[in-house]
């Protein structure tokens, strides 16, 4: 098992997958944060479970890799849609109250150019780059956050599931004030990889389940989450659409 998605949301995926052993009787290996440059690598490998963004998910699999989406968290924020998160642009304290649309010269922080929350997805939703005069790639999430806190940066956009996890151990990343939002995209899926479509049935069945007993329900509120739903590849076109916009525009 390999978690791409922050170490925010580890203990919780620590949590579903210690479920998915007890429930499916086979020993899954507790995840470890692995950098996105190993993906390739661990694609064309053994059998394994992925906690993957959708980005790199699509542009992997659309390069002819065998992955195959299993199931997508729903947030507890958002319980009654289908799996789904937004990128919400926060701004440092002084901005409380502003939107967006009524700030200039902003000091732009984002964690990768190749992120969906941090990058994709905003400008692909059409965020206006024209009121940003620097943009600085601070590499993670949480370090815009805190860059944020001590006015180092006016803006960042943040993934809102990853927010959530962060906000328990740092609450005062939860009262930065919130400029703008885009999407919502579909949610980050666990991703199995190799081509054995049985064993994905299984571990998809399993997922969508867990909501369903007191032990799954505790192991996905670690994470903010309300339950998984079932996911195919399809259900990533909206991404694939999202990084061809994105890709048109030029970084400040």
């Amino acid at each position: 098992m390999h978690a791409f998605l922050g170490g925010a949301l580890l203990v919780y995926q620590r949590a579903v997958v210690a479920e998915l052993s007890r429930r499916l009787g086979f020993a899954i290996s507790v995840p470890a944060e692995v950098d996105l440059v190993d993906l390739d690598s661990i694609a064309v490998g053994e059998p394994a479970l992925l906690f993957l963004c959708g980005l790199p998910y699509v542009r992997t699999r659309d390069a002819g890799l065998p992955l195959e989406p299993l199931a997508a968290p729903v947030s507890l924020d958002y319980a009654l849609e289908s799996p789904g998160y937004r990128s919400l642009v926060l701004g440092s304290p002084r901005l409380g109250g502003a939107t967006l649309d009524q700030l200039t010269a902003l000091r732009l922080g984002i964690n990768s150019y190749d992120s969906m929350s941090g990058w994709v997805l905003p400008v692909g939703e059409g965020m206006p780059l024209d009121r940003v005069v620097s943009t600085t790639i601070t590499g993670t999430h949480r370090r815009s956050l805190a860059l944020l806190l001590a006015g180092e940066l006016d803006a960042a956009p943040i993934d809102s599931m990853l927010l959530a996890g962060e906000a328990i151990t740092t609450p005062a990343f939860a009262e930065l004030p919130v400029l703008a939002t885009y999407g919502p995209a579909p949610s980050p899926p666990v991703v199995l990889v190799g081509d054995d479509p049985e064993l994905a049935q299984r571990l998809r069945q399993a997922l969508a389940s867990l909501h369903e007993d007191s032990s799954g329900r505790t192991a996905l509120a670690l994470g903010c989450m309300a339950r998984f739903d079932a996911m195919r590849d399809s259900d990533y076109d909206w991404i694939r659409e999202c990084d061809r916009r994105a890709a048109t525009c030029m970084p400040s």
